[in-house]
Order: C-alpha cells, then structure tokens, then sequence
C-alpha cells in the first residue's frame, strides 16, 4: 500500500496531466491574482500540504471556469442524463415532407437529458421548419421524447414577380416551387393572390366544367382576378360578382362554345354586356362561322 506521500506525488502527476489538457481554456478565466497564487503553489508541490493545496485549488478553478463560462449547468444536465434520465427514445410523427433527420438536428438533444430539455424552444424551432405548421412535443420519463408534427398541405402556385412558391390555404409559403408532384395545383399570380385565392378558387370550384378549363388565375392590381383558359384565352372578371360572372361565362361555353372560338379576350366585367377580343389573325379575316356566331351575341348585349 503507498505511503499519503507517495499517494500525494501521484495526485500531483495527475494534476500536472490535467492542468496540461485544460491548458489555457481554464486559465484565462482565472483573474491575474488568482493565477499568481496557483503559480506559487506549484512550486510547493514537493511537500504534503502544498499537493493537498494544490489539488484543492485545482478543483475550485474548475469550478470557478465552468461558472463564468456558464457551462455548469450542460455538466450537471450531462451527469443527470448519464446517470438516470439520458433521452434514448425519440419518436416522430406526422411529418411526410420533413425528414426525421432535419427534425432530429433540429431538436439539438446532443447528449442531454430528458429533464434538462427545454421542449418550449424546441417546438418554437421545429415550428420554423419549412412545411411544419404544429409541433407538439412530450416529455415520457425516464428517458422517451415523443415529437408529433402537423404539416402544411400544398393547395396552390404563386407567382409574385419571377418568383413562383408552393403555399398553403392560409397563402402562406411553404417553399420554393421545385417538385413536379405539385405541378397540378391551381396557378395564381400577382401580388396579393396568395392571400386572396382561398375565397376566389372556392368560388370557381362551384363550377368545376370551367374550373377545368382554367389554366391560371392572375389578380390585376390586388383589386380583380383574370383567368387564363388551357387554350389562351383571357376571360375579364368584375371586381365583385364573381360567381355571377362565372355563371354568364358557363352560359356563353354552353350555348355557344365561346371557348372554342378564335377569341383572345372575353370581358366581363360589365353586367350588361359582354365584349370580346378577336385574335390577330381572325380580326383580319373572320371565318363566317365565326363571324355569325359573334354578331348573334352583339346583339344579345355584347360588343366586338
């Protein structure tokens, strides 16, 4: 057995070893008198008391950087996860866009312990996530963290400038459109439409034989909406009446198959007429099937 001398010179060994790995990371958290007096100690190391001293010291220099460099309490969460309540289980649900990985990485456990998880900031980063509209996070001791997430649905395209994004029914954006899954999606465009287009594309969906028909939608000046036909045409709608306006345009497809007509513009935003807009090279030459067809509706209250 070692005599407390020899105990001592090994302890001093050590705390040579341990001074050496800390090197200046504890160091220049000790104030300039405090490291005067460690220095003094070294040099009473060959004798009992000063190694007793020194290993003293030492420890509250420890002690004294983890508090100033306010890293006591990841030690004391660290020890508490190693020793009863270390997060071993973390189960996720409801995401189908985002990744476990982003999630994992984006709780920032690193290590930590159940009781010492802060599950507020977390939900908060979570909710930050592209396509996470909720995050609900619970805590099963001693060691289960349950994450389940509610995501955004895609319900249109908007194109604001140059800029086309994938947003929700709320018109909030979800990301940059880059994934064809979505490329069915109704299309809006101009400033505003993102917000405007729940109440507007309800509208249209109250007519769905138009409603397939409609290519984009486009809001003129954040006051009224345009709609664009798969075939190019350009139909005009009021600033209110919507849903009257769509009924006059059904009645015009049904009666006439005005969509199928050589026609560039259909105006509707005056409730007693409708004006149309011939293509270029119809309005040089009108076909006389053409031609009956849009004088017969001039004189039901349209205009060429």
């Amino acid at each position: 057995m070692p005599t407390i001398g020899e105990w001592l010179a090994d302890q001093g060994a050590r705390i040579d070893a341990l001074g050496a790995s800390l090197g200046e990371r504890v160091r220049h958290l000790v104030p300039p008198r405090l490291r005067r007096i460690m220095e003094k100690m070294q040099t009473r190391r060959q004798k009992p008391y000063g190694q007793i001293a020194a290993i003293s010291f030492l420890g509250a220099t420890i002690l004294y950087g983890l508090v100033v460099g306010g890293h006591m309490a990841t030690l004391l969460d660290r020890t508490v996860a190693a020793a009863f309540f270390g997060i071993d289980t973390i189960r996720i649900s409801g995401n189908r866009e985002t990744s476990e990985l982003t999630v994992l990485e984006t709780l920032e456990i690193n290590g930590g312990s159940l009781i010492g998880f802060n599950a507020k900031t977390a939900r908060k980063r979570l909710a930050d996530l592209p396509w996470v509209k909720t995050a609900d996070i619970r805590k099963f001791y001693p060691s289960r963290l349950d994450i389940t997430l509610v995501e955004r649905v895609p319900y249109a395209l908007w194109q604001n400038d140059e800029v086309i994004s994938l947003i929700d029914k709320d018109g909030i954006v979800i990301t940059g459109y880059n994934d064809a899954r979505f490329s069915g999606l109704p299309f809006i465009v101009g400033r505003g439409a993102n917000e405007r287009a729940p109440e507007f594309l309800a509208a249209l969906d109250q007519h769905p034989d138009l409603a397939r028909r409609v290519r984009s939608c486009v809001l003129v000046s954040e006051r009224r909406w345009n709609i664009v036909t798969d075939n190019g045409i350009t139909v005009q709608l009021p600033e209110g009446g919507v849903s009257d306006a769509f009924a006059r345009l059904e009645r015009l497809q049904s009666d006439d198959n005005v969509l199928a007509r050589e026609i560039a513009v259909i105006d509707l935003r005056l409730k007693d007429r409708v004006r149309f807009g011939l293509t270029e090279n119809v309005a040089e030459t009108i076909t006389k099937e053409n031609e009956s067809v849009i004088r017969r509706l001039a004189k039901a209250g349209g205009e060429i």
